[in-house]
């Protein structure tokens, strides 16, 4: 048994399925526990990504999904898309 994601034209991942060993179509890409794709997500250089978090966040040299500001590094923060910020959290 494989994994497959269906890819669209801009790498967008639209669904997932399994197969068999002699299974393949056109637009699915076999996928792995360890790397497994996300409907939503993405291809991105050969690995699947969750789906982009917020309209702002880049992908950083890894690939990874990172705001456009550094969280502070202490304390409880949480992204605010409307202001571009990290609004801290308040127990």
């Amino acid at each position: 048994m494989k994994y497959f994601a269906l890819i669209d034209a801009n790498n967008f991942v639209v669904n997932t399925s399994i197969g068999d060993d002699n299974w393949s179509a056109e637009g699915w890409v076999e996928y792995t526990n360890e790397n497994p794709a996300f409907i939503g997500g993405d291809l991105f250089d050969g690995v699947f990504y969750t789906e982009k978090p917020y309209p702002s966040w880049l992908r950083n040299g890894s690939g990874i999904w990172v705001a456009p500001v550094d969280a502070p590094l202490t304390g409880k923060w949480n992204w605010d898309e409307p202001t571009l910020s990290w609004i801290e959290e308040i127990a």
